[in-house]
């Protein structure tokens, strides 16, 4: 049974082309993602794009096999993302199970994986993941919960931001996220005051602005991303209301999408960001010869991990899952700005995360010139003790 809509590429000339299932002799990457919901924007075809370059700069091929990339959308429904890993890992046609870039579906193929000779590297951020779902070939490589909450609640609360109210998709990255967030607030003195909970089907967040600010918040943390969060700026713009917001996955094409004035006083941070230096603007200018706007931090993170993948694959001389995470989690992952970061024996990522605050329109030189990097919070300060994890693969 199909699941979904597929599409698969040869990638030595990188063009998208219709063809039969992959040969089992090629090393098959099925890069599973919403291509048509509500964050195709940050992923969807714009990390397609990164793929195909990263596997271009590549050559095409390793170990002298060629790499051909299959592509699927699991619609953010956990049930069809299961289906369409489930007919590929049993059917042995992959070898790299790449992205699936929803907590709720990430966690459902993760059962599904755990112990299947298939490399798994998620782009979702529930905790869980690299807790009590974790496993021995599967990766998480965007920055969880956990670290998302430290990295930006605790430098608001303590710059005198205290009360806090969430506007929060109501899923599992969601949940899990506004959970994270006020533990945060919790330990930096802060308040938690408030919640409201949306559906991935609401559009009118107005009732939810209103009570954070009858709430008497001080700032509104946005437990959720994409075109929810566009709306949420766009309407809070169109109320006046001087409440500042607090995104925690926010991406140049929110800004770009809802208008840089409506994400004004925005204080946070972010995983990549294109214009932060001159690697950073050199690999920006040749991913906008592939796609219409410089990268993305999911973006940038797909073409890493692609490239990190390969040159593991590459060092062991064979495809096989164990060994090529293995080498993995051995060795730097090299950044485009410059820095590395590394896997940790849980599945976790240890990466950096760079400060920043949005630029007022006048500021702005002009399109996707949206961010001032303002500093840099080291990935130990990132991440919860190993002596906590819940992971059977972690040694106490």
């Amino acid at each position: 049974m199909a699941f979904g809509k597929f599409k698969t590429a040869a990638l030595s000339g990188v063009a998208m082309v219709a063809m039969a299932l992959p040969a089992l002799a090629d090393v098959n990457i099925l890069y599973l993602s919403d291509m048509s919901g509500p964050t195709s924007v940050l992923t969807g075809e714009s990390s397609q794009r990164a793929i195909e370059m990263a596997i271009a700069d590549f050559g095409g091929e390793v170990n002298g096999e060629k790499i051909v990339l299959s592509v699927a959308d699991h619609l953010s429904k956990p049930d069809v993302g299961l289906g369409i890993a489930r007919e590929w890992v049993d059917g042995n046609k992959v070898d790299l199970l790449f992205s699936v870039d929803q907590s709720a579906v990430a966690l459902a193929v993760s059962d599904l994986v755990r112990d299947k000779n298939v490399a798994y590297l998620h782009g979702a951020s529930s905790t869980a993941l690299t807790n009590e779902k974790c496993g021995p070939n599967q990766v998480q490589m965007l920055m969880d919960s956990y670290g998302l909450s430290r990295a930006i609640t605790i430098p608001l609360v303590e710059a005198g931001r205290k009360k806090w109210y969430y506007i929060t998709v109501d899923y599992a990255f969601g949940q899990d996220l506004q959970a994270k967030g006020e533990d945060a607030i919790k330990e930096a003195g802060g308040e938690f005051v408030g919640a409201s909970k949306h559906s991935p089907q609401t559009t009118d967040f107005s009732a939810f602005l209103l009570e954070a600010q009858a709430k008497g918040a001080e700032t509104i943390g946005l437990a959720t991303f994409g075109a929810w969060q566009v709306a949420i700026a766009k309407q809070a713009q169109e109320f006046g209301l001087s409440i500042p917001l607090a995104p925690y996955f926010l991406g140049d094409t929110d800004i770009k999408a809802a208008g840089l004035e409506s994400f004004q006083n925005v204080q946070s941070a972010i995983q990549f960001y294109w214009d932060q230096n001159d690697k950073t603007r050199e690999f920006a200018k040749r991913y906008q010869e592939r796609y219409s706007r410089p990268p993305t931090f999911t973006n940038a993170m797909h073409y890493e991990f692609i490239t990190h993948y390969l040159n593991a694959m590459k060092a062991v001389g064979k495809k096989d899952a164990t060994a090529v995470v293995q080498k993995m989690r051995e060795t730097p992952i090299q950044m485009i700005n410059g820095d590395t970061a590394s896997i940790r024996e849980d599945g976790r990522t240890l990466r950096p995360m760079y400060s920043y605050t949005t630029k007022t329109p006048e500021e702005s030189k002009g399109d996707w010139d949206f961010m001032k990097i303002t500093g840099k919070i080291e990935a130990d300060k990132l991440a919860p003790p190993l002596s906590e994890s819940k992971c059977p693969l972690v040694k106490k």
